[in-house]
């Protein structure tokens, strides 16, 4: 499995409030603070977490949806490779 594969379909909608936000590139449409990036991360793992053992049902269908994700992309790069 790779982060594409448990991440393939998510939607989520996360607020951060940044008291000295830096922004990459021109167009200022991604957030370069690698501190907020890092934090994130950690609390949405944690949180992720949580919900994975509070629902376990739940966590089955998600970790199921990874697992078709993975074997779609394999699948997809043996077609690929026969062509």
């Amino acid at each position: 499995l790779t982060g594409d594969d448990i991440r393939e379909g998510l939607a989520a909608v996360i607020s951060v409030k940044v008291s000295e936000p830096q922004f990459e590139g021109q167009t200022k449409t991604k957030l370069g603070n690698t501190e907020v990036k890092s934090f994130v991360q950690k609390v949405c793992n944690e949180q992720l977490t949580h919900w994975f053992e509070a629902n376990p049902a739940d966590a089955k269908v998600v970790v199921n949806k990874a697992v078709s994700s993975a074997q779609a992309r394999i699948a997809a790069r043996k077609a690929r490779e026969l062509v």
